[in-house]
């Protein structure tokens, strides 16, 4: 395992260095609310990996319940690992486009189920070469789940003739001959059609970690999981997301705790750590790069400045004024401070509205607080001094003061999406609180907003009220806005048409409000 891998970014590496992809290619969501996993076939491939979830005294995966003990939740990880090479080699290897034609007019789930039956015989191939030892233990669990399913068939009076054995192995010795190694591959709408007459002949019970193609095609399995055995490579690994998960279940139980604390009088439905979308959050970068690129020129040329005899070229990055550089288009714009003009530390909480009212403009907030995100962590180079939320009806912790800004973190990040109500006031209100446990002296809040509060009742007056409750709080209030009613409801505000202009307008706006403290 790398230094300081958890779980999430374990996982990710382990089903793009499989697949041979990257997370601008493919989306990997790992999420709790999905029971199967699910391989969503576009321009792009999307896969949605379930993850654990606690039913009492039991863990709940793929529609199957797993003991609580050493043994169930070695089950539960073998499950979960078949699951994630299963996917990963259908990323590498399946090519659904080219059965889009063929699909017209047909059954949708029939098809489905004669496409994944041609594909998954690839896909064991694929495997096969790609990795002998994984392959080893994906077909010892193929064959326990065989065992399995076949004692279900026992209970089932509509059972296979002879004769429907006989022709399905002959199908699939034919697939195998023809298209498992990508060969021959004009043959595809042929082998599609012969197992779509004859897809009496098909498995329809699909294993639990085989890809569904919509949320609502769910298989439903016996409560009890089967036990299952692996060997070496899967041993290890098991052990690690185990290890991994625990800590990562822990940390998130103390980070849900912890902020539940301040929801008293407020009007969130809930408090919320958001699953996660990697490839949006590379998207929205790479729209962005331009900018972040020269904000990383800027820092390479510290060594050399340091170095220099200019003294006023000498000292610490002042965060602020290097995004100013940047966002000002080559103006030569001060980056240093002095050792003994340096300003007592800060803390940062940089809060999104996300409500349907900034939707018109939701790509350019997802590109700001993407550039700020991306700035504090840079030049700061201290994970504790900011912390990054979102909120509509609920509240969202992107990025909390105690995390790293990780693959975990970015993947928060692109999951944002427009919706719901601004619990506006409640928003200020929860960050205020945070902010007050943080044991630095200086203390802001940028809060990404249309200033148009909606929800519940007399919203308006609490929102004024919170408003100038925190102006004598000690905590600094800078609004980044994009409507003319941001500029009027806070004292500190920034509004601008473009991604340069609000970095621009942002900096002007903080430089004010600290320079009045």
């Amino acid at each position: 395992m790398r230094s300081e891998e958890n779980f999430y970014e374990y996982v990710c590496r382990l089903f793009y260095d499989f697949s041979h992809t990257m997370p601008d290619d493919v989306g990997l969501v790992l999420s709790k609310k999905t029971v199967y996993p699910l391989l969503e076939v576009g321009s792009n491939l999307h896969v949605v990996l379930p993850l654990p979830r606690i039913i009492g005294d039991k863990y709940a995966f793929e529609g199957m319940l797993f003991e609580n003990t050493i043994d169930g939740k070695k089950s539960l990880w073998i499950l979960f690992l078949f699951t994630l090479y299963h996917l990963a080699a259908h990323v590498a290897i399946s090519d659904y486009q080219k059965y889009k034609e063929w699909q017209k007019d047909k059954t949708e789930d029939a098809s489905w189920l004669v496409i994944d039956f041609i594909e998954d015989i690839r896909v064991a191939r694929y495997i096969e070469r790609a990795d002998a030892e994984i392959w080893k233990n994906m077909c010892l669990v193929e064959k326990q789940f065989d065992d399995y399913l076949e004692r279900r068939r026992s209970n089932n009076a509509c059972k296979q003739t002879p004769y429907e054995i006989v022709e399905e192995e002959k199908i699939r010795s034919y697939l195998k001959a023809r298209a498992v190694d990508g060969k021959a591959s004009n043959d595809h709408d042929t082998m599609a059609d012969l197992l779509y007459h004859n897809r009496n002949l098909l498995d329809f019970f699909p294993r639990p970690y085989h890809e569904r193609h919509k949320s609502t095609w769910l298989i439903k399995f016996e409560d009890k999981a089967p036990g299952l055995l692996s060997s070496e490579i899967f041993n290890v690994r098991i052990t690690k997301l185990d290890e991994l998960w625990q800590e990562h279940e822990y940390s998130k139980n103390r980070l849900y705790q912890r902020y539940k604390k301040y929801l008293k009088n407020l009007k969130f439905d809930s408090i919320v750590v958001p699953t996660g979308d990697l490839q949006e959050y590379h998207k929205i970068k790479s729209r962005i790069l331009p900018l972040l690129k020269k904000i990383r020129q800027q820092l390479r040329l510290l060594p050399n400045l340091v170095d220099s005899p200019k003294t006023d070229q000498m000292g610490y990055i002042d965060m602020q004024m290097a995004i100013q550089a940047i966002s000002s288009q080559g103006q030569t714009t001060e980056i240093f401070e002095q050792d003994e003009q340096r300003r007592t530390e800060e803390a940062w909480v940089i809060l999104v509205d996300k409500s349907g009212s900034m939707r018109l403009l939701f790509d350019k907030i997802q590109e700001f607080v993407v550039c700020m995100a991306e700035s504090a962590n840079e030049l700061t180079g201290k994970y504790d001094e900011w912390a990054l939320f979102s909120f509509d009806n609920s509240f969202q912790i992107l990025k909390d003061f105690k995390e790293k800004y990780n693959q975990e973190v970015q993947a928060r990040i692109g999951s944002i999406k427009h919706g719901g109500m601004s619990l506006l006031p409640d928003a200020l209100e929860l960050s205020s609180m945070i902010l007050a446990d943080n044991p630095r002296e200086k203390k802001y809040i940028f809060v990404i907003t249309d200033g148009n509060p909606s929800g519940y009742e007399k919203i308006h007056a609490a929102f004024s009220k919170t408003v100038k409750k925190m102006e004598i709080s000690g905590i600094t209030l800078i609004a980044i806005g994009v409507s003319k009613g941001t500029t009027r409801a806070f004292r500190n505000s920034a509004r601008g048409k473009n991604l340069n202009q609000l970095v621009a307008k942002f900096i002007t706006a903080y430089r004010t409000a600290s320079a009045g403290m």
